[in-house]
């Protein structure tokens, strides 16, 4: 009997421990700034592809991004940065949240959810553009993303 638990307990550590290395690990994230209309994905690998995204100076958009994730350094030969978008939304009080990433050989997708202000809660009534600013180890192959929850906005 002690066997076979020992072999379970093993197995399901076993499966934890390999999920877990294939995911580039996440340094650091933090509420984005205000983003496109459109839920999406965006990888940035480099300081050039960061100053324009953030259509800043490199050196402007390095600080303002190493404020906004509150790191000392990134280094972009180690680190990328992901952008998910969740698009406009009716109102206040949504965000997005990262829910895990699963890599299959040389491509790595990056499921989010859009999760909706409590029924009830008191929101602005404004359009808003809730977005997430995720630091990670860098990913040489290709990066996708997926919206798992679609909620109405």
């Amino acid at each position: 009997m002690s066997l076979i638990l020992t072999i379970l307990i093993f197995s399901a550590f076993s499966c934890v421990s390999l999920a877990d290395e294939s995911f580039p690990k996440v340094i650091s994230q933090a509420v984005g700034p205000k983003c496109g209309s459109k839920p999406q994905g965006v990888t940035l690998k480099t300081k050039a592809e960061l100053s324009k995204f953030l259509n800043l100076p490199i050196d402007e958009a390095i600080t303002k991004i190493k404020q906004l994730l509150k790191v000392n350094e990134i280094n972009f030969a180690n680190h990328m940065i992901l952008v998910i978008q969740g698009g406009e939304c009716k109102s206040g009080g949504f965000k997005v949240v990262f829910e895990k990433g699963e890599t299959k050989g040389n491509s790595l997708q990056v499921l989010w959810k859009l999760q909706a202000p409590a029924a009830g809660a008191f929101v602005i009534q404004a359009l808003t553009y809730p977005s997430l600013v995720l630091l990670v180890e860098n990913f040489k192959g290709e990066i996708t993303f997926k919206q798992i929850i679609d909620v109405k906005k």
